[in-house]
């Protein structure tokens, strides 16, 4: 594990093979873990849990993971918990849906692995920890047009900020 404080995920995911495999990989990196198998439990969830992190299946039964996301950001909207939607659904209709909804990262289920899914979501908290302290981020400036040039935390595309003067 990347960090050294303890975090809390919770894996929203019906299939309960996927599951396991994904909640033995995270407590081995040392988070605490609750897994759920639909969108309705997982609400109930980040309510009493207060995860750090949620790995969200799109396709569940009784709330599917678009639901589930739009009411758990609807409902804590100060919550700063990372969501990662995990599915094998796999337009870009659907991811671009789930990142306008909110979710910070996007994983298609079929090409991921449990220890991708670790790095993922420590990569997240790194950027998060690093948002707004220049002296961690590493950017290219230039003093002279006062131009950053940066990646964006959702999909990674490189984009010039031009900072006031």
């Amino acid at each position: 594990m990347l960090s050294s404080v303890v975090k809390k995920i919770l894996i929203v995911e019906d299939n309960e093979n996927i599951s396991t495999l994904y909640r033995i990989k995270f407590e081995k990196e040392w988070y605490v873990v609750r897994v759920c198998g639909d969108g309705m439990d997982a609400i109930t969830h980040v309510m009493d849990f207060t995860p750090d992190a949620i790995l969200l299946d799109i396709m569940m039964p009784s709330m599917n993971g678009f639901e589930a996301l739009r009411v758990i950001r609807q409902l804590v909207p100060s919550l700063r918990t990372k969501i990662v939607m995990f599915s094998n659904l796999n337009s870009q209709n659907d991811i671009d849906r789930c990142i306008q909804a909110g979710a910070d990262w996007y994983m298609l289920k079929a090409d991921t692995t449990p220890a991708a899914a670790v790095q993922k979501i420590e990569e997240l908290f790194a950027y998060s920890q690093m948002k707004g302290r220049t002296d961690l981020l590493q950017v290219e400036s230039h003093t002279q047009t006062n131009t950053m040039y940066c990646k964006c935390p959702r999909c990674w595309e490189e984009f010039e900020q031009t900072l006031p003067m």
